[in-house]
């Protein structure tokens, strides 16, 4: 079968022939940016170029600078506590800036110290075994995105995000007690950091950063 394929630009058709339907295909932007889509094979999509009969979607983008990109999970992990104990962890950040949830999970997991959030995360090895649980700055940049994100998730029937505090991997170092006693939570709807009780429990999403 052929059909006719006709530009219009600025009140100018441009006639481009006769061109074969097989030989017709879309081209979307599949450059990284915010609300993309990691596929199961690594690659990178946009949201007009997924195909849901295809590779299987792992998380959308969220964060992308120079050469760092964030992605978040498809999966509500549940409640978790950040400690079973109140003890500082060296290694941590402890601000609510910095996007370093990576370093953080691998500081906490050093420590030897009971993480039941961290835990969670080290068990969602969904395609990719380097999931952490994100600082409280990436918690910060995936609010700011999240109406981006947010329809891109429902489009790949990933899990909404929830009304309540996100558990980060960063803890509150505004004193040495406080690094000792709290963790920063955030709320994705509404950006709020609070310290919070690392025995508190919180919600926990995980995220992947590619280089």
């Amino acid at each position: 079968m052929k059909k006719i394929l006709l530009f219009v630009t600025v009140g100018l058709t441009i006639w481009l022939g006769l061109v074969s339907c097989e030989n017709h295909t879309d081209e979307f932007d599949n450059s990284p940016k915010v609300g993309s889509i990691l596929l199961s094979d690594g690659t990178v999509v946009s949201s007009e170029g997924f195909k849901a009969d295809g590779l299987s979607a792992v998380g959308v983008i969220f964060y992308v600078k120079r050469d760092t990109i964030l992605v978040v999970g498809t999966k509500e992990l549940g409640s978790y506590t950040y400690a079973d104990s109140l003890v500082t962890i060296s290694g941590v950040t402890n601000d609510y800036t910095s996007p370093c949830g990576t370093e953080n999970t691998a500081a906490i997991m050093a420590s030897g110290i009971a993480s039941p959030a961290v835990n969670a995360v080290n068990k969602y090895t969904t395609y990719f075994s380097s999931w952490a649980l994100p600082s409280a700055g990436e918690l910060r940049a995936l609010s700011a995105s999240l109406p981006i994100v947010s329809r891109t998730m429902k489009l790949i029937r990933g899990d909404d995000f929830q009304s309540g505090q996100y558990v980060s991997s960063s803890g509150d170092g505004t004193s040495s007690g406080s690094e000792q006693m709290y963790y920063y939570s955030v709320s994705l709807q509404s950006s709020y950091v609070t310290s919070t009780i690392k025995t508190t429990f919180g919600l926990v999403r995980p995220i992947l950063r590619l280089h």
